[in-house]
């Protein structure tokens, strides 16, 4: 409870006309204004007119201790504008009493006010005392009640239009559409939903009991159980079967059941989820077939002893295990597009894992969001990526003992741009010898020809630092 009177003869002589008889009458009221708020469960106050005739000033108020106050901070000493409540102004300025007006109270809140003029001696008005209640849940059950009323009263006279024209809504629905009694039984179908009943009950055993029909043991449990769009199969066929509750004095007194046949839709989702798996072992087998490859590849390059021979076959291992982690991804996720990033982690992990000496200490991280790339465009990326790790390492790091590789990944507008940053002294193309740049020349190759992209090889701030993009979804850009 709150209530602040103290302030109240500083804001008559700051704000009013009111004299000093004035001020002491509604000092009185104020002293009983914890009483007024207990024995209304309300929002209580005491308002003057202020020096402009317009506006009122709020000289008290206090709330109910059983109540929640409708404020959450004093409003002692604020205006009260009058074309914001124009029942104060309407009380202060005719002397008429304001009962139930509703609005809106400076915290938001929807309120009814009552107001009463208080006069002095002579009978004029000098203030008035206002009374205000949170009337939310109210306005909440006077808006469903009269949705629930249109609602009601828009179905009675479609289904009305049923009997006396013959009208369906199948014009409008495409869906079979059932009206049944508080007893389950069928009062009207339309020509889909007479197609149903043969598949749903047989040849009329079951018709007048859809209920029973779809499993349901009361109209409550049909009503409950449908409440949202259920799927039910009934030897090859499908229907999507949903309940909407005809309500009658706040009872239940029927449903009506609309039933969409899904059969084809449904026949369908299952020859792709047959194709994804197809498509999805397609890919886990070409991985197998990679990993194979891979292993005879090192078997071979185990039996050289040339470290220039040893090198090139790694290099074409690495090439062939970027590949096959694109497949290993389609094969387990979704075959249409692939994680940026997550390809990215382990192209990095692993060529790092691989070329690296065993007394340097590569630090790597890849960063940016996760972003899905269409599975065409997921095996150059992968051997870009792979030629632009290896040459941070082969000629950039190379035998350095500390070493850092950062790829960053971002989109923007739809266009993927991928760096891959080195502490290498120097760029790959002054490290790398005359004809020997094949790895350089797959990613032009790659990125601006296959992909539509863009390539360029830099040094910023003492590192090396190679940048792809290109338009997600393969479109062309200007290079």
């Amino acid at each position: 409870m709150v209530k602040i009177t103290g302030l109240l003869r500083e804001l008559c002589l700051e704000y009013t006309y009111l004299t000093e008889p004035d001020i002491v009458i509604l000092e009185n009221i104020a002293g009983q204004l914890d009483i007024t708020a207990e024995l209304t469960g309300t929002d209580v106050f005491i308002d003057a007119l202020c020096r402009n005739s317009s506006d009122s000033i709020v000289l008290a108020w206090a709330h109910s201790s059983a109540n929640r106050s409708l404020y959450n901070r004093s409003v002692v000493g604020q205006l009260a504008y009058a074309e914001k409540e124009p029942a104060v102004y309407k009380a202060l300025t005719g002397g008429q009493i304001m009962r139930d007006i509703r609005g809106i109270s400076q915290e938001g809140v929807p309120i009814a006010q009552t107001v009463v003029p208080v006069t002095n001696l002579a009978k004029h008005v000098i203030g008035v005392l206002i009374m205000e209640k949170d009337i939310s849940e109210e306005i909440r059950q006077e808006e469903q009640v009269q949705f629930l009323s249109q609602t009601a009263e828009h179905l009675s006279r479609t289904l009305m239009d049923f009997t006396t024209t013959g009208w369906g809504w199948e014009e409008w629905l495409g869906s079979g559409i059932f009206v049944l009694d508080q007893a389950g039984a069928i009062t009207y179908t339309n020509k889909h939903a007479e197609r149903m009943l043969e598949v749903l009950c047989g040849a009329g055993e079951l018709k007048e009991n859809l209920i029973t029909a779809l499993s349901y043991g009361s109209l409550e449990e049909l009503v409950e159980g449908l409440k949202k769009a259920v799927n039910l199969e009934f030897g090859h066929v499908s229907y999507l079967c949903q309940a909407h509750p005809l309500v009658t004095d706040g009872e239940l007194s029927g449903c009506v059941v609309s039933v969409q046949d899904v059969t084809e839709l449904r026949q369908k989702e299952k020859e792709l989820d047959v194709k994804s798996a197809v498509i999805q072992e397609i890919h886990h087998r070409v991985k197998n077939t990679l990993q194979n490859v891979v292993s005879l590849l090192r078997l071979q390059m185990n039996r050289s002893r040339s470290e220039t021979v040893q090198s090139e076959f790694a290099t074409c291992v690495n090439r062939i295990l970027s590949i096959s982690r694109v497949h290993e991804v389609l094969a387990r996720q979704s075959w249409e597009t692939v994680d940026l990033k997550e390809l990215a982690e382990y192209i990095v992990s692993n060529i790092v894992a691989g070329y690296s000496l065993a007394e340097q200490e590569i630090v790597t991280q890849v960063e940016g969001a996760s972003i899905m790339i269409p599975a065409q465009q997921s095996v150059p990326v992968a051997l870009v990526l792979n030629e632009l790790v290896t040459n941070s390492l082969k000629h950039g790091i190379k035998t350095e003992t500390d070493g850092e590789i950062r790829v960053s990944i971002w989109e923007t507008a739809g266009c993927i741009t991928i760096q891959v940053i080195d502490s290498g002294a120097e760029t790959v193309l002054k490290q790398l010898p005359a004809g020997n740049k094949l790895g350089l020349y797959i990613v032009q190759l790659l990125i601006c020809d296959q992909l539509g992209g863009s390539f360029s090889l830099s040094r910023q701030h003492g590192s090396t630092v190679a940048t792809i993009s290109f338009l997600s979804g393969g479109k062309e850009q200007t290079v």
